[in-house]
């Protein structure tokens, strides 16, 4: 059986793994703080991958990193520069 969450975060994933080779230094720190995250978050996941959708993980995603910005203290210029390398590579990886 195929799991819909674990297949969106393998693409999302690979988009930001391709779009960290190519990243300019100001992407870097973003780029960093983003691809750690995703195996965190698909780890601490509970679901029955019957029930999900590949977008579902996209909306847990944000949630996800409105959590860790605010555990985190992060600036809001860094957060807007994770989110929009995040919607980047969302796009990269295509539609869910």
């Amino acid at each position: 059986m195929s799991d819909p969450i674990v297949e969106r975060a393998d693409a999302v994933n690979n988009a930001l793994l391709t779009m960290e080779r190519e990243a300019t230094a100001d992407d870097l720190f973003p780029l960093g703080y983003l691809i750690p995250q995703i195996p965190l978050l698909v780890d601490q996941l509970d679901y029955d991958p019957v029930d999900v959708s590949a977008a579902d993980f996209d909306a847990v995603f944000h949630e996800w990193l409105e959590g860790c910005f605010a555990q985190d203290g992060m600036s809001d210029a860094d957060q807007n520069a994770v989110r929009t390398l995040f919607d980047q590579a969302c796009h990269q990886a295509g539609t869910p």
